[in-house]
Protein backbone atom coordinates (compact mmCIF):
# COMPACT_ATOMS: atom_id res chain seq x y z
CA UNK A 1 0.00 0.00 0.00
CA UNK A 2 1.43 3.30 -0.71
CA UNK A 3 2.55 5.37 2.09
CA UNK A 4 1.56 9.13 0.53
CA UNK A 5 -1.54 10.75 0.47
CA UNK A 6 -0.79 10.42 -3.56
CA UNK A 7 0.79 8.27 -5.49
CA UNK A 8 1.76 7.68 -9.14
CA UNK A 9 -1.25 6.27 -11.35
CA UNK A 10 0.06 3.00 -12.77
CA UNK A 11 -1.33 1.90 -16.72
CA UNK A 12 -3.20 -1.32 -15.10
CA UNK A 13 -4.52 1.06 -13.05
CA UNK A 14 -5.69 3.17 -15.80
CA UNK A 15 -7.24 -0.03 -17.66
CA UNK A 16 -8.92 -0.95 -14.61
CA UNK A 17 -10.72 2.46 -14.66
CA UNK A 18 -11.73 2.74 -17.92
CA UNK A 19 -13.64 -0.94 -17.62
CA UNK A 20 -15.23 0.76 -14.79
CA UNK A 21 -16.15 4.15 -16.59
CA UNK A 22 -17.88 1.62 -19.45
CA UNK A 23 -19.75 -0.49 -17.57
CA UNK A 24 -21.49 2.25 -15.55
CA UNK A 25 -21.60 4.41 -19.19
CA UNK A 26 -23.86 1.23 -20.40
CA UNK A 27 -25.22 0.31 -17.30
CA UNK A 28 -26.80 3.10 -15.62
CA UNK A 29 -29.13 4.12 -17.75
CA UNK A 30 -30.34 0.65 -17.97
CA UNK A 31 -30.99 0.00 -14.35
CA UNK A 32 -32.52 3.49 -13.86
CA UNK A 33 -35.24 2.69 -16.33
CA UNK A 34 -35.68 -0.34 -15.06
CA UNK A 35 -36.57 1.20 -11.38
CA UNK A 36 -38.47 3.80 -13.33
CA UNK A 37 -41.24 0.99 -14.60
CA UNK A 38 -41.13 -0.68 -11.03
CA UNK A 39 -44.23 -0.49 -9.35
CA UNK A 40 -42.69 -0.13 -5.39
CA UNK A 41 -39.22 -0.27 -4.32
CA UNK A 42 -35.64 2.12 -4.22
CA UNK A 43 -36.09 5.39 -6.31
CA UNK A 44 -32.34 5.77 -6.40
CA UNK A 45 -29.44 3.31 -7.39
CA UNK A 46 -26.49 3.05 -4.74
CA UNK A 47 -22.97 2.92 -6.39
CA UNK A 48 -20.14 2.34 -3.23
CA UNK A 49 -16.75 2.76 -3.55
CA UNK A 50 -15.53 0.74 -1.12
CA UNK A 51 -11.33 1.80 -1.42
CA UNK A 52 -12.16 5.40 -2.92
CA UNK A 53 -8.60 6.93 -2.31
CA UNK A 54 -7.95 10.69 -1.99
CA UNK A 55 -9.76 11.15 -5.66
CA UNK A 56 -6.81 11.90 -7.99
CA UNK A 57 -3.01 10.33 -8.71
CA UNK A 58 0.27 12.43 -8.02
CA UNK A 59 -0.21 12.98 -11.85
CA UNK A 60 -3.89 14.67 -11.74
CA UNK A 61 -5.20 11.71 -13.14
CA UNK A 62 -8.92 11.37 -11.52
CA UNK A 63 -9.93 8.30 -9.28
CA UNK A 64 -12.14 6.07 -9.32
CA UNK A 65 -14.65 8.19 -7.01
CA UNK A 66 -14.20 11.06 -9.63
CA UNK A 67 -14.46 8.60 -12.67
CA UNK A 68 -17.86 7.14 -11.14
CA UNK A 69 -19.81 10.32 -10.50
CA UNK A 70 -18.37 11.78 -14.23
CA UNK A 71 -19.62 8.93 -16.03
CA UNK A 72 -22.92 9.38 -14.44
CA UNK A 73 -22.85 13.49 -14.71
CA UNK A 74 -21.35 14.12 -18.46
CA UNK A 75 -23.88 10.86 -19.22
CA UNK A 76 -25.71 11.98 -22.32
CA UNK A 77 -28.82 10.34 -21.40
CA UNK A 78 -31.19 11.60 -18.56
CA UNK A 79 -31.59 9.04 -15.85
CA UNK A 80 -35.34 8.90 -14.35
CA UNK A 81 -33.70 7.43 -11.10
CA UNK A 82 -30.60 9.17 -9.85
CA UNK A 83 -27.56 7.59 -8.58
CA UNK A 84 -25.96 7.59 -5.31
CA UNK A 85 -23.02 8.00 -4.46
CA UNK A 86 -21.07 6.55 -1.27
CA UNK A 87 -17.63 6.70 -0.60
CA UNK A 88 -15.62 4.93 1.93
CA UNK A 89 -11.71 5.95 2.66
CA UNK A 90 -9.44 4.21 5.65
CA UNK A 91 -6.89 6.96 5.72
CA UNK A 92 -8.01 10.04 7.39
CA UNK A 93 -5.70 12.51 5.09
CA UNK A 94 -6.60 10.53 1.92
CA UNK A 95 -10.34 11.03 2.59
CA UNK A 96 -9.65 14.53 3.86
CA UNK A 97 -8.20 15.10 -0.14
CA UNK A 98 -11.42 12.71 -1.41
CA UNK A 99 -13.90 15.36 0.13
CA UNK A 100 -11.44 18.67 -1.54
CA UNK A 101 -11.53 17.19 -4.81
CA UNK A 102 -15.44 16.39 -4.50
CA UNK A 103 -16.06 19.76 -3.33
CA UNK A 104 -14.90 21.26 -6.82
CA UNK A 105 -17.86 19.22 -8.23
CA UNK A 106 -20.22 19.98 -5.75
CA UNK A 107 -22.03 22.67 -8.42
CA UNK A 108 -22.47 19.64 -11.08
CA UNK A 109 -23.83 17.48 -8.70
CA UNK A 110 -26.15 19.77 -7.48
CA UNK A 111 -27.41 20.99 -11.12
CA UNK A 112 -27.85 17.32 -12.19
CA UNK A 113 -30.64 15.01 -11.73
CA UNK A 114 -28.36 11.80 -12.44
CA UNK A 115 -26.48 12.14 -9.10
CA UNK A 116 -26.54 12.13 -5.75
CA UNK A 117 -23.84 12.46 -3.44
CA UNK A 118 -23.00 11.06 0.41
CA UNK A 119 -20.68 12.65 2.75
CA UNK A 120 -17.67 10.06 2.20
CA UNK A 121 -17.14 8.29 5.23
CA UNK A 122 -13.45 7.43 6.84
CA UNK A 123 -13.26 4.04 7.62
CA UNK A 124 -12.41 0.73 6.74
CA UNK A 125 -14.63 -0.51 4.25
CA UNK A 126 -15.74 -3.69 5.68
CA UNK A 127 -16.85 -2.10 8.84
CA UNK A 128 -18.43 0.67 7.53
CA UNK A 129 -20.68 -1.24 5.42
CA UNK A 130 -21.58 -3.85 7.67
CA UNK A 131 -22.90 -0.81 9.93
CA UNK A 132 -25.03 0.17 7.05
CA UNK A 133 -26.09 -3.08 6.29
CA UNK A 134 -27.09 -3.59 9.89
CA UNK A 135 -28.75 -0.45 10.25
CA UNK A 136 -30.60 -1.11 6.85
CA UNK A 137 -32.21 -4.91 8.38
CA UNK A 138 -33.09 -3.47 11.47
CA UNK A 139 -35.24 -0.40 10.01
CA UNK A 140 -36.39 -3.51 7.48
CA UNK A 141 -35.70 -1.98 4.38
CA UNK A 142 -33.48 -2.78 1.28
CA UNK A 143 -29.82 -2.29 0.28
CA UNK A 144 -29.68 -0.74 -2.91
CA UNK A 145 -29.59 -1.69 -5.95
CA UNK A 146 -26.03 -1.25 -5.84
CA UNK A 147 -22.69 -1.78 -7.43
CA UNK A 148 -19.91 -2.04 -5.11
CA UNK A 149 -16.62 -1.81 -6.24
CA UNK A 150 -14.41 -3.18 -3.86
CA UNK A 151 -10.74 -2.04 -5.01
CA UNK A 152 -8.82 -2.59 -2.40
CA UNK A 153 -5.14 -3.11 -1.90
CA UNK A 154 -3.77 -6.71 -1.00
CA UNK A 155 -6.42 -9.42 -0.61
CA UNK A 156 -7.65 -9.71 2.96
CA UNK A 157 -9.62 -6.10 3.20
CA UNK A 158 -12.93 -7.61 1.83
CA UNK A 159 -14.36 -10.55 3.57
CA UNK A 160 -16.73 -13.10 2.05
CA UNK A 161 -19.28 -12.31 4.61
CA UNK A 162 -19.47 -9.05 3.51
CA UNK A 163 -19.81 -10.55 -0.30
CA UNK A 164 -22.59 -12.50 0.72
CA UNK A 165 -24.56 -9.78 2.55
CA UNK A 166 -24.19 -7.53 -0.35
CA UNK A 167 -25.98 -10.12 -3.01
CA UNK A 168 -28.12 -11.22 -0.54
CA UNK A 169 -30.23 -8.57 -2.07
CA UNK A 170 -31.69 -8.17 -5.52
CA UNK A 171 -29.70 -6.01 -8.18
CA UNK A 172 -26.84 -5.94 -6.33
CA UNK A 173 -23.60 -6.64 -7.76
CA UNK A 174 -19.61 -6.87 -6.57
CA UNK A 175 -16.71 -5.90 -8.88
CA UNK A 176 -13.31 -6.30 -6.77
CA UNK A 177 -10.07 -6.57 -6.73
CA UNK A 178 -7.50 -9.56 -5.28
CA UNK A 179 -3.80 -8.88 -5.64
CA UNK A 180 -2.27 -12.23 -6.70
CA UNK A 181 1.20 -11.04 -6.25
CA UNK A 182 0.69 -10.79 -2.60
CA UNK A 183 -1.46 -14.18 -2.40
CA UNK A 184 1.44 -15.60 -3.87
CA UNK A 185 4.11 -13.74 -1.87
CA UNK A 186 2.42 -14.55 1.79
CA UNK A 187 0.86 -17.76 1.62
CA UNK A 188 3.36 -19.59 3.45
CA UNK A 189 3.40 -16.93 6.19
CA UNK A 190 1.38 -18.55 9.32
CA UNK A 191 0.99 -14.63 10.41
CA UNK A 192 -1.67 -14.24 7.14
CA UNK A 193 -3.38 -16.87 7.45
CA UNK A 194 -6.70 -15.39 9.14
CA UNK A 195 -6.85 -12.93 6.23
CA UNK A 196 -6.94 -15.89 3.53
CA UNK A 197 -9.39 -17.35 5.26
CA UNK A 198 -11.41 -14.30 6.05
CA UNK A 199 -11.36 -13.74 2.35
CA UNK A 200 -12.27 -17.23 1.38
CA UNK A 201 -14.68 -17.68 4.16
CA UNK A 202 -12.99 -21.06 4.50
CA UNK A 203 -9.54 -22.98 4.43
CA UNK A 204 -9.53 -24.18 1.50
CA UNK A 205 -6.81 -21.79 0.42
CA UNK A 206 -4.23 -24.08 2.42
CA UNK A 207 -4.83 -26.57 -0.61
CA UNK A 208 -2.17 -23.91 -2.61
CA UNK A 209 0.64 -23.62 -0.07
CA UNK A 210 2.57 -26.66 -1.29
CA UNK A 211 2.13 -26.36 -5.03
CA UNK A 212 4.27 -25.03 -7.90
CA UNK A 213 3.46 -21.37 -8.78
CA UNK A 214 1.28 -22.27 -11.77
CA UNK A 215 -0.97 -24.51 -10.58
CA UNK A 216 -0.92 -22.25 -6.94
CA UNK A 217 -2.81 -19.85 -9.28
CA UNK A 218 -4.99 -22.57 -10.63
CA UNK A 219 -6.28 -23.40 -7.42
CA UNK A 220 -6.30 -20.24 -5.70
CA UNK A 221 -8.35 -18.51 -8.01
CA UNK A 222 -10.69 -21.79 -8.93
CA UNK A 223 -11.59 -22.17 -5.13
CA UNK A 224 -12.54 -18.38 -4.85
CA UNK A 225 -14.79 -18.31 -7.71
CA UNK A 226 -16.39 -21.55 -6.26
CA UNK A 227 -16.56 -20.17 -2.84
CA UNK A 228 -18.41 -16.90 -4.06
CA UNK A 229 -20.94 -19.58 -6.22
CA UNK A 230 -21.44 -21.94 -2.78
CA UNK A 231 -21.11 -18.83 0.06
CA UNK A 232 -22.13 -15.61 -1.64
CA UNK A 233 -25.01 -17.58 -3.61
CA UNK A 234 -23.49 -15.72 -6.74
CA UNK A 235 -24.88 -17.01 -10.02
CA UNK A 236 -22.80 -15.70 -13.10
CA UNK A 237 -18.77 -14.59 -11.41
CA UNK A 238 -16.21 -13.81 -14.14
CA UNK A 239 -12.48 -13.57 -13.74
CA UNK A 240 -10.20 -11.47 -15.74
CA UNK A 241 -6.52 -11.31 -15.35
CA UNK A 242 -4.31 -8.69 -15.38
CA UNK A 243 -0.33 -8.92 -16.37
CA UNK A 244 2.71 -6.89 -16.40
CA UNK A 245 5.11 -6.03 -19.09
CA UNK A 246 6.92 -9.21 -18.34
CA UNK A 247 4.16 -11.56 -18.59
CA UNK A 248 3.61 -12.13 -14.82
CA UNK A 249 0.29 -12.00 -13.06
CA UNK A 250 -0.11 -9.01 -11.25
CA UNK A 251 -4.02 -9.31 -10.16
CA UNK A 252 -7.43 -10.89 -10.74
CA UNK A 253 -11.01 -8.56 -11.71
CA UNK A 254 -13.87 -10.37 -10.64
CA UNK A 255 -17.10 -9.69 -11.32
CA UNK A 256 -20.16 -10.87 -9.42
CA UNK A 257 -23.61 -10.62 -10.51
CA UNK A 258 -27.16 -12.24 -10.41
CA UNK A 259 -27.94 -10.33 -13.47
CA UNK A 260 -27.43 -11.70 -17.15
CA UNK A 261 -27.33 -8.07 -18.59
CA UNK A 262 -25.17 -7.03 -16.00
CA UNK A 263 -22.56 -9.77 -16.78
CA UNK A 264 -22.86 -8.97 -20.67
CA UNK A 265 -22.43 -5.50 -19.93
CA UNK A 266 -19.41 -5.95 -17.99
CA UNK A 267 -17.80 -8.09 -20.34
CA UNK A 268 -18.49 -5.52 -23.13
CA UNK A 269 -16.36 -3.01 -21.13
CA UNK A 270 -13.73 -5.52 -20.85
CA UNK A 271 -13.57 -6.25 -24.65
CA UNK A 272 -13.39 -2.45 -25.43
CA UNK A 273 -10.53 -1.77 -23.32
CA UNK A 274 -8.74 -5.00 -23.93
CA UNK A 275 -6.52 -2.74 -26.54
CA UNK A 276 -4.20 -2.15 -23.91
CA UNK A 277 -3.28 -6.36 -24.70
CA UNK A 278 -3.20 -6.86 -20.60
CA UNK A 279 -6.35 -8.69 -19.57
CA UNK A 280 -6.99 -12.31 -19.87
CA UNK A 281 -9.71 -14.49 -19.41
CA UNK A 282 -9.47 -16.69 -16.76
CA UNK A 283 -12.46 -18.85 -16.41
CA UNK A 284 -11.93 -22.13 -18.65
CA UNK A 285 -7.86 -21.37 -19.68
CA UNK A 286 -4.90 -23.33 -18.57
CA UNK A 287 -3.37 -20.81 -15.50
CA UNK A 288 -0.34 -20.63 -17.17
CA UNK A 289 -1.31 -20.08 -20.71
CA UNK A 290 -3.52 -17.20 -20.58
CA UNK A 291 -5.23 -15.91 -23.74
CA UNK A 292 -5.53 -12.52 -24.79
CA UNK A 293 -9.25 -11.66 -25.29
CA UNK A 294 -9.10 -9.61 -28.63
CA UNK A 295 -5.82 -11.90 -30.48
CA UNK A 296 -7.52 -15.30 -29.62
CA UNK A 297 -11.43 -15.56 -28.71
CA UNK A 298 -12.61 -14.42 -31.95
CA UNK A 299 -16.21 -15.36 -33.30
CA UNK A 300 -14.53 -18.45 -35.49
CA UNK A 301 -12.95 -19.76 -32.11
CA UNK A 302 -15.98 -19.22 -30.81
CA UNK A 303 -18.02 -21.16 -33.73
CA UNK A 304 -15.88 -23.94 -32.96
CA UNK A 305 -16.54 -24.10 -29.58
CA UNK A 306 -20.01 -24.24 -29.96
CA UNK A 307 -20.37 -26.68 -31.97
CA UNK A 308 -17.94 -29.08 -30.30
CA UNK A 309 -19.72 -28.33 -27.25
CA UNK A 310 -23.70 -28.14 -28.53
CA UNK A 311 -23.31 -30.63 -31.12
CA UNK A 312 -26.74 -32.87 -30.51
CA UNK A 313 -28.64 -29.90 -28.69
CA UNK A 314 -31.30 -27.34 -29.64
CA UNK A 315 -31.52 -24.02 -28.29
CA UNK A 316 -33.03 -20.70 -28.96
CA UNK A 317 -30.78 -17.78 -29.67
CA UNK A 318 -31.83 -17.06 -26.10
CA UNK A 319 -30.12 -20.19 -24.88
CA UNK A 320 -27.18 -19.63 -27.12
CA UNK A 321 -26.55 -16.17 -25.57
CA UNK A 322 -26.75 -17.54 -22.14
CA UNK A 323 -24.13 -20.55 -23.03
CA UNK A 324 -22.04 -18.14 -24.53
CA UNK A 325 -21.89 -14.81 -21.49
CA UNK A 326 -21.79 -18.10 -18.71
CA UNK A 327 -19.15 -20.44 -20.36
CA UNK A 328 -17.24 -18.62 -22.83
CA UNK A 329 -15.36 -15.26 -22.61
CA UNK A 330 -17.35 -13.46 -25.58
CA UNK A 331 -19.99 -11.21 -25.20
CA UNK A 332 -21.17 -11.31 -28.84
CA UNK A 333 -22.17 -14.46 -30.93
CA UNK A 334 -24.33 -14.19 -33.96
CA UNK A 335 -21.60 -13.96 -36.90
CA UNK A 336 -20.74 -17.25 -35.16
CA UNK A 337 -23.80 -18.66 -35.79
CA UNK A 338 -23.90 -17.65 -39.36
CA UNK A 339 -20.43 -19.08 -39.58
CA UNK A 340 -21.71 -22.35 -38.82
CA UNK A 341 -24.66 -22.00 -41.39
CA UNK A 342 -22.59 -21.31 -43.99
CA UNK A 343 -20.10 -23.76 -43.25
CA UNK A 344 -20.02 -26.64 -46.13
CA UNK A 345 -21.98 -29.07 -44.74
CA UNK A 346 -23.84 -26.68 -42.65
CA UNK A 347 -22.91 -27.59 -38.47
CA UNK A 348 -26.68 -25.76 -37.13
CA UNK A 349 -29.85 -26.40 -38.97
CA UNK A 350 -32.73 -23.39 -38.20
CA UNK A 351 -35.62 -25.39 -36.77
CA UNK A 352 -38.72 -24.16 -38.21
CA UNK A 353 -37.67 -20.93 -39.47
CA UNK A 354 -39.79 -17.99 -39.74
CA UNK A 355 -40.92 -17.21 -43.29
CA UNK A 356 -39.16 -14.11 -43.83
CA UNK A 357 -35.77 -14.90 -42.13
CA UNK A 358 -32.63 -14.64 -44.31
CA UNK A 359 -29.65 -17.29 -44.53
CA UNK A 360 -27.42 -16.35 -41.73
CA UNK A 361 -29.36 -13.97 -39.58
CA UNK A 362 -30.75 -14.83 -36.01
CA UNK A 363 -32.72 -11.58 -35.01
CA UNK A 364 -35.14 -13.32 -33.39
CA UNK A 365 -34.21 -14.83 -29.71
CA UNK A 366 -36.69 -17.54 -29.88
CA UNK A 367 -35.28 -18.97 -33.12
CA UNK A 368 -34.66 -22.63 -32.49
CA UNK A 369 -31.03 -23.82 -33.20
CA UNK A 370 -29.78 -27.41 -33.55
CA UNK A 371 -26.47 -27.90 -33.98
CA UNK A 372 -25.66 -30.90 -36.16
Amino acid sequence: MPEDVLWPAEPHTLAKHAILRRYLQAWLPILSHQLAKAPRGPREFLFVDGFAGPGEYQGGEPGSPIIAIKAALDHSVQFPVPVRFLCVEQDAARCEHLREILDRHKNEIAQSKNVRLTEPRCGDCDTVLAELLDEIESRGTQFGPALAFLDQFGFSAVSMKLVKRILAYPQCEVFLYLDYKDMNRFITDPAKSAGFTRTYGGEEWRGAIQLPESQRRELLLGEYKKALRVRAKVKYVSAFSMFDNNNSLLYWLIFCTNNLRGLEEMKKAMWKVDGTGGFRFSDRDNPAQFKLLNETFDQRWLAEELSDKLTGMTLSVSDVREHVLIQTPCCVFKDALKFLEYSDPPRIEVVSPPAARRRGSFKEESIQVRFV
